[in-house]
């Protein structure tokens, strides 16, 4: 971004570029919403934490001036910048793929696949990917004889996305390639044009049902009744049940068939951890013990402990609590976690460390600011200070390392400056589409799709990645994007 700006700057040019942006006023809306950033410490009682947002926020001024009002690119460098964007993406791929097949052991977090940034921003760059990839293989100038290449590298860029099983970047990503091949199939050109769209309607179907049969899995639990249970192990002691409890795993219900005294001497002899202890994540190894042996349809005494082999011992002391999550490459064990934390959180139970669930508690509070406070925000400075205080209110302890904010960049900006604030920020957004036709393209189409729709479920604009990367691509496409005609007469660099 400092390149950028520094090279903006060293152009010259300032009356021409002052008139094009005067003309585009796409620009100056999101200039002026760093504005109201500033605006907003008027209002806002932790300047401190309004400063650093503030720097943060910084490419909204930056890049709509440098990318937006600098000279247009030709074809050509058009191409080298998708180009040197595709070779860094390969890159990384490459070398989380490595790091986690070759390095990582079973169970261990797939976000190892993203060593250097968050695997959700990740995901996101992956679906830009996709889209420059395919992009290059039909459009190319200068790269006619690498046409098949990018068709394979844009094929490996949606494999590696879903390994990645950032389910934001995934559900982002093929909503846009959807959209994309519906409008595609629309136009009079593509032949069988119905056929596509039967297929995409087909597809979203046959996705839909099979969520709905996790879930139906997930509800298959098997019932136990007082009159019929058996009342004590094999070694004699007596279970402890709890009927009411609404947690299971695996279809098995995780509070019975407990023999607490065999539980805990038998791991003890098995392990280093003390039963009474915490496991490697730091979580009461008990309850990752019961969970774990319920999953695999263990009863928890003494038996059941025993049969557990060095695999699963080794999960439980690493925080594991379902030997479902060992084979961390099956997407239908993460549509499994989340069924899972949301049939917890709707019973009332703790959502801290859950994914999903946590979100639900996010969205909640943020509602309920943004509530108390819709005509003009908490201010550019006290978001987290408003967090923070519905935190303190709440009837379960949040420890402060998941007391985290909105997780919805509308939610998060309507509680920053209000109602107003928010229709603004949706209006700035959508406001390139009247910049055609580089607005009509499928590059800022998609990128467009992936950026909205991840800030459904992100905050998307509250990292400096983030924000980067969504303003680079948002002004790269709307006003560098090469024209019909361009693309068929090149100009000559």
């Amino acid at each position: 971004m400092i390149l950028m700006s520094a090279n903006y700057l060293a152009e010259g040019n300032y009356i021409s570029k002052a008139k094009f942006v005067w003309k585009h006023y796409t620009i100056l809306l999101f200039v002026a919403f760093f504005a109201l950033h500033i605006l907003g410490l008027l209002w806002s009682t932790d300047l401190d934490y309004g400063n650093h947002d503030i720097q943060i926020k910084l490419p909204l001024f930056a890049l709509p001036m440098a990318i937006g009002s600098s000279y247009k690119l030709s074809v050509k460098k058009f191409e080298w910048v998708l180009l040197f964007f595709l070779a860094t993406s390969l890159l990384s791929s490459i070398i989380g793929s490595a790091i986690y097949f070759f390095l990582s052991k079973p169970g261990d977090d797939y976000r190892l696949m993203s060593p250097y940034m968050s695997h959700i921003r990740l995901s996101l760059m992956m679906g830009v990917a996709v889209f420059s990839s395919f992009y290059l293989s039909q459009k190319t100038v200068q790269w006619q004889r690498l046409k098949i290449w990018f068709i394979g590298m844009g094929f490996w860029f949606i494999t590696y996305l879903l390994m990645l099983r950032a389910m934001s970047g995934i559900v982002a990503v093929f909503t846009a390639g959807v959209v994309l091949v519906w409008i595609i199939s629309t136009q009079k050109k593509m032949k069988h044009h119905l056929t596509v769209k039967w297929l995409l309607l087909v597809f979203g179907v046959l996705a839909i049902a099979h969520v709905g049969f996790q879930i139906h899995q997930f509800y298959d639990i098997d019932e136990i009744s007082p009159e019929t249970v058996n009342t004590h192990s094999a070694s004699g002691e007596k279970y402890l049940f709890y009927f009411d409890s609404p947690k299971v795993e695996n279809g098995h219900q995780t509070y019975a068939y407990i023999a607490q005294d065999e539980l805990k001497n038998t791991w003890n002899t098995i392990s280093e951890l003390d039963f009474d202890g915490k496991d490697y994540l730091g979580q009461e190894l008990r309850f990752t013990l019961i969970r774990y042996l319920t999953s695999k349809n263990l009863r928890k005494d003494k038996e059941g402990v025993l049969a557990l082999n060095h695999q699963d011992i080794w999960a439980v002391e690493n925080g594991i609590a379902n030997y479902r999550y060992l084979d961390a490459k099956n997407i239908n064990n993460l549509i499994y976690r989340y069924i899972w934390e949301i049939h917890n959180y709707r019973h009332g139970y703790n959502p801290q460390g859950n994914s999903l669930a946590q979100r639900f508690l996010f969205w909640k509070i943020g509602l309920e600011i943004f509530q108390g406070n819709w005509l003009y925000g908490v201010g550019t400075g006290d978001v987290q200070l408003a967090y923070d205080a519905k935190y303190s209110e709440l009837n379960f302890p949040i420890k402060e390392q998941y007391q985290l904010r909105a997780h919805n960049q509308f939610l998060t900006f309507g509680i920053t400056f209000g109602l107003l604030g928010l229709i603004y920020f949706i209006w700035m957004l959508f406001s390139g589409f009247r910049e055609k036709p580089n607005s009509q393209t499928h590059l800022f189409i998609g990128s467009f799709i992936i950026m909205i729709v991840s800030m459904l479920d992100e905050d998307t604009f509250e990292t400096q990645f983030g924000i980067t990367y969504a303003l680079f691509f948002y002004f790269l496409f709307l006003y560098h994007h090469p024209s019909k005609e361009e693309l068929e007469t090149p100009a000559i660099d």
